[in-house]
C-alpha cells in the first residue's frame, strides 16, 4: 500500500504550527510544513489563501488526532 501525503491542518501562526510539528515528531510521526517562509517574509502574507500547511501521512491520521486530543485534554486539567 502506498502512502499518501496529505495536508493535516493549515496554521496563520508559525509558532503553533512549529509546537505542533515539534509534538507530533517527538512522538516519531514523520511530517513537515511547507508555506512557512512565505508567512515570515511577507508581513501582509493573507493566511487565508494558503496558510502554513501541516502535512503528514494519511495512514497515520487516526493516531495523530488520538495523540492531539490527548494532549488537549490535559491541558483542560
Amino acid at each position: 500500500m502506498e502512502d499518501k501525503i496529505i495536508v493535516y491542518q493549515t496554521f496563520e501562526n508559525p509558532i503553533e504550527a512549529n509546537i505542533i510539528l515539534t509534538r507530533l515528531k517527538d512522538a516519531g510521526f514523520n511530517c513537515f510544513l511547507t508555506g512557512e517562509n512565505t508567512a515570515l517574509v511577507y508581513p501582509v502574507f493573507d493566511p487565508s489563501v494558503s496558510g502554513i500547511r501541516l502535512h503528514v501521512f494519511e495512514n497515520e491520521v487516526e493516531e495523530i488526532e488520538q495523540l492531539l486530543a490527548e494532549d488537549s485534554n490535559l491541558n483542560e486539567e
